[in-house]
């Protein structure tokens, strides 16, 4: 089974970039979906839109696919007393080196309320309007100031996943920045 590579959600409901973070993270070998979820907890985030239900939803899917193996082991605490652990079948290999061309060639806007808010925007008074979008800066900056302290040296390599986060988030504070303009030089026009 390869990667469908139009449209990016194979199953219209799972975004590719998980997918590919647990193949990806099965390369180093069998783990527990415990495992998993402690390292993908620990990546803060890089990795937050992974939830753990969706994790084992995710690991049940790619095993019914073919992509994970999954066994059980025995003497884990618990009402089950086993715990299952998770490797990568070869069409898995395949599947994630699919999977990992597939995101790095293609282009996925990420879209968020705020579009839809901006188009709708003329029905706040602008004073209220400006108070929101000014309470959103200061909302994304404080973000931004956590993420660095957060990912530490990480942010300051060029090309890395935590570099393209903290890009992301510059163009949203640089956009924010520009849309108070908008509504500021609007409401400095209603006044005259």
């Amino acid at each position: 089974m390869a990667c469908k590579q139009f449209p990016l959600r194979p199953d219209n409901e799972t975004p590719v970039h998980h997918r590919l973070l647990i193949l990806g993270l099965l390369l180093t070998g069998p783990l527990t979906g415990y495992d998993l979820h402690r390292i993908v907890a620990a990546h803060g985030e890089l990795y937050r839109d992974l939830k753990k239900a969706n994790l084992y939803y995710l690991l049940d899917r790619m095993a019914q696919e073919g992509f994970v193996q999954m066994r059980t082991q025995s003497g884990a605490r618990g009402p089950r007393g086993e715990r299952l652990i998770y490797a990568l079948t070869p069409i898995g290999r395949v599947e994630m080196v699919a999977l990992l061309r597939a995101v790095l060639q293609n282009y996925e806007p990420v879209h968020s309320g705020v579009d839809v808010a901006i188009i709708l925007l003329d029905h706040l008074p602008r004073p209220e309007a400006l108070r929101l979008l000014g309470k959103r800066l200061e909302e994304v900056a404080s973000r931004r100031r956590h993420l660095v302290k957060e990912l530490g040296g990480q942010a300051n390599e060029p090309g890395s996943a935590a570099d393209h986060l903290l890009m992301l988030v510059d163009a949203e504070l640089r956009w924010i920045r520009r849309a108070v303009r908008r509504v500021a030089e609007a409401q400095a026009l209603d006044s005259t």
